[in-house]
């Protein structure tokens, strides 16, 4: 949420000041350390950007009910507001800062409560500011979220820093150049390595005790298309959301970028050889098995051939469900085997783009 300007407007801001005893050479507030910054910087970016979690993250990884409504940038300060009632003058804040004593609160005036450059509307809320550097998460903290048929997704505060340090997905560059200053966003680099815990586990819960390669690729293909949501707006928002697997999974939606990317993710824990093909606005998987032929959208490339795997419609069987635009498959412009070797192949050339 986006604070609004209040101009010259008198604050009343509850603070305290430390003191040091004679012959000390650090104020207490600049000994305190914090001992996990990485962990810090991960959990505060995925609190202060909803579109890439769920509603309750915040409750979930700090242990409290307080919600943030503001990670002001500028000052490096993070703006809390809970309702009076679940406020623990001897719990929250220390759940929150490794230096309590420091949080500001906001003061009540006019029915609603201000805190610098922020308006709270109403007052049966505190609304309190902690600095950035000393937001305390739990080292053992996790979120988990339930999905459709009885499947929950867990990720632990150290596996979700290490998604936001691109360490559990392929990465590299995030774009390739398809022409002389035109770009397409490279999907394989946010599908998730083998073995990354979380997506592992939920792949264990879908797979069951399954060993027929086709039939876990359809359970997993199943799981996607009826258990995530379509989000319009992220396919028409006018602008391209990637997201990694785990944020797919913590907001429940996405368009067929992250839908494909998902679904890439829990193949790479499969073992299952895919690859992902990209059309013109658009993109799939298509997967290598002994798959029916009844719909004829396969895909040959270099002497293999893949069967569509179509993630945005909803209890879509590979080999059978027949698309609208049945000749889908003919207008195939790129494929690409994710990996760190991303290569993104002009199917027409043969030409790797760069």
């Amino acid at each position: 949420m986006m604070p609004s300007r209040l101009g010259a407007l008198l604050l009343l801001l509850v603070s305290f000041l430390l003191f040091c005893t004679p012959g000390c050479k650090k104020s207490e507030k600049e000994s305190v350390q914090h001992n996990n910054k990485r962990l810090r910087d991960a959990i505060a970016g995925y609190m202060s950007e909803p579109m890439f979690r769920n509603k309750n993250f915040v409750q979930q990884i700090t242990g409290t009910e307080a919600d943030l409504k503001l990670y002001d940038m500028d000052e490096q300060m993070l703006y809390f507001a809970i309702n009076k009632k679940d406020f623990d003058s001897a719990k929250t804040l220390s759940l929150l800062t490794i230096d309590p004593p420091t949080a500001e609160f906001g003061f009540e005036q006019n029915g609603d409560v201000f805190l610098g450059a922020y308006t709270l509307k109403g007052t049966s809320r505190f609304l309190f500011r902690i600095p950035k550097n000393d937001f305390k998460p739990d080292t053992l903290g996790k979120v988990t979220v339930t999905l459709p048929g009885g499947i929950t997704y867990t990720v632990t505060a150290g596996e979700l820093a290490d998604f936001a340090d691109d360490l559990s997905i392929f990465g590299g560059k995030t774009n390739a150049e398809t022409s002389k200053d035109k770009y397409m966003a490279n999907h394989g680099a946010y599908v998730c390595i083998p073995g990354e815990p979380s997506v592992e586990r939920l792949y264990k819960q879908i797979a069951g005790n399954e060993k027929n390669k086709e039939v876990i690729a359809q359970k997993l293909l199943d799981f996607v298309t009826l258990s995530i949501g379509y989000s319009e707006n992220e396919a028409y928002g006018g602008y391209e959301v990637m997201k990694r697997p785990n944020e797919v999974l913590l907001t429940g939606v996405s368009d067929c970028s992250g839908l494909t990317i998902l679904y890439a993710s829990l193949l790479e824990q499969s073992g299952i050889e895919y690859r992902l093909v990209y059309f013109t606005g658009h993109i799939a998987v298509a997967v290598k098995g002994n798959f029916p032929t009844r719909n004829n959208m396969k895909i040959t490339y270099d002497n293999e051939t893949f069967h569509l795997a179509e993630t945005t419609v909803k209890g879509f069987k590979i080999g059978i469900t027949e698309l609208l635009q049945k000749d889908l498959t003919s207008e195939l412009r790129y494929i690409q085997k994710p990996g760190k070797d991303f290569k993104i192949i002009d199917v027409k050339t043969g030409l790797e783009m760069n």
